[in-house]
C-alpha cells in the first residue's frame, strides 16, 4: 500500500460586449457565443495536458510490453518448472501469497521520514466459479501496516490504514488477462500522523500479459477517493495510472521495472512521478526476497526516496 497524494491562442473575430448587469466583460468569438471564463480555460488547459500524459506513459509501457509478447511463443502453461510459476508472486496481482512481512522506508526530506511494517496475506474465495486465469476466484488481500513517522520534533509509531482488495481476474485469450476489482483503505490508524483518516475506495482495472517462462507485464488504472471518515481531515480523490514489467532472469532470480503517475484531482490536478526497480530471488519453491528502490520525480513529489524490502511464502 501506498498511497500518497500531492502537486493559446484564440482564433477568429472577437468582439468585447458590456453587459448592461453589473457583470464582468465577457469574450465572443464570430459566432456569437461566449467564451468560458479564463480560470475554466486554464482548468481545462491542465486537465488535458495531464491527460496527454499519462496517454503517453501508458503508450510507451505498451510499447516496451508488445516487443516480447510478439516474440513469445503461444505456450498452455506459466512455466515450466514450481520456481517459475512462483517468481515475482508478491509483485505480480494475480498470484496469491500465503503471507509476506514488507519493510518501506520513505525518505520525505532532510529531516522527515515514515517507515511502514506491513504484514500482507492473500486468500482465494469462490473458486468454484471457475475464473479461466491465473487466480480461479476472486482473490483477497489483506495489508496491516505498522507506521514510524519521525521529524526533529517527535517520533510516532502505532498502527496505521489497513488496506483490503479484492479482484478476479479471468483470462481473456491466450496469455492475455484482463484483473479488475477494488480496494478499501479502512481509517484504523493510532494517530493523524500514520493515517489519512477516511474511509477510501480504490477500483482497479488492469489488463495483463502473460509471459510463458518469462514473466508478467500490466498496466494498472486506480481512482482513490474517500467517501466517509473523520469530518476535520481532507478529503481525498486522486488517481494512480502503473506501468510495470516483470521479467525472470535466471532459474530464480527476476527483476522488475516500473513507473507510476499520480493526479490529485482535488489540488487542481497537481501530478507526480515515481519509477522503482526490483531485484528478487526465489530461495525455494515458495519463499522468496525482494529489494526496490523507487525515485519520486516532479514538480509536486512528496518525498526523495523509497527503499522496499519483501519476504513473502506464496501459497502454491
Amino acid at each position: 500500500m501506498e498511497p500518497h497524494s500531492r502537486r493559446g491562442s484564440l482564433h477568429g473575430t472577437l468582439s468585447i460586449t458590456k453587459l448592461k448587469s453589473s457583470r464582468p466583460c465577457t469574450l465572443r468569438d464570430a459566432t456569437g457565443h461566449d467564451d468560458p471564463p479564463r480560470s475554466n480555460r486554464r482548468a481545462l488547459q491542465r486537465t488535458l495536458k495531464i491527460a496527454r500524459t499519462q496517454i503517453l506513459v501508458a503508450t510507451a509501457v505498451a510499447l516496451l510490453i508488445a516487443w516480447p509478447v510478439a516474440a513469445q511463443e503461444t505456450a498452455d502453461s506459466l512455466g515450466s518448472t514450481k520456481v517459475m510459476e512462483e517468481i515475482g508472486a508478491d509483485t505480480d496481482p494475480t498470484k496469491p501469497v500465503a503471507f509476506s512481512l514488507r519493510d518501506e522506508f520513505a525518505r520525505l526530506n532532510a529531516t522527515t521520514s515514515v517507515n511502514s511494517l506491513i504484514f500482507r496475506v492473500d486468500r482465494l474465495f469462490l473458486e468454484g466459479l471457475g475464473v479461466q486465469g491465473p487466480a480461479r476466484g476472486i482473490l483477497a488481500r489483506l495489508d496491516i501496516p505498522v507506521n514510524t513517522f519521525s521529524n526533529p520534533s517527535t517520533t510516532e509509531t502505532g498502527l496505521g490504514d489497513v488496506y483490503m482488495q479484492a479482484l478476479v481476474a479471468p483470462r481473456i485469450q491466450g496469455n492475455f488477462v484482463m484483473a479488475g476489482g477494488t480496494g478499501l483503505v479502512l481509517p484504523t490508524a493510532s494517530s493523524t500522523k500514520l493515517g489519512r483518516g477516511k474511509w477510501i475506495a480504490s477500483p482497479a482495472i488492469a489488463p495483463i500479459w502473460l509471459f510463458p517462462r518469462e514473466g508478467v507485464a500490466y498496466i494498472k488504472i486506480q481512482d482513490w477517493f474517500s467517501f466517509a471518515g473523520q469530518s476535520n481531515r481532507p478529503k481525498v480523490h486522486y488517481l494512480t495510472v502503473t506501468g510495470l514489467i516483470l521479467r525472470r532472469i535466471s532459474k530464480q532470480w527476476w527483476l522488475l521495472l516500473d513507473t507510476e503517475s499520480n493526479t490529485d484531482w482535488l489540488n487542481e490536478g497537481h501530478t507526480w512521478y515515481k519509477s522503482g526497480l526490483l531485484l528478487g530471488i526465489m530461495f525455494s519453491n515458495r519463499v522468496g526476497l525482494s529489494v526496490k528502490g523507487e525515485i519520486p520525480f516532479g514538480q509536486y513529489r512528496p518525498g526523495d526516496w523509497t527503499i522496499k524490502t519483501s519476504l513473502f511464502l506464496t501459497r502454491f
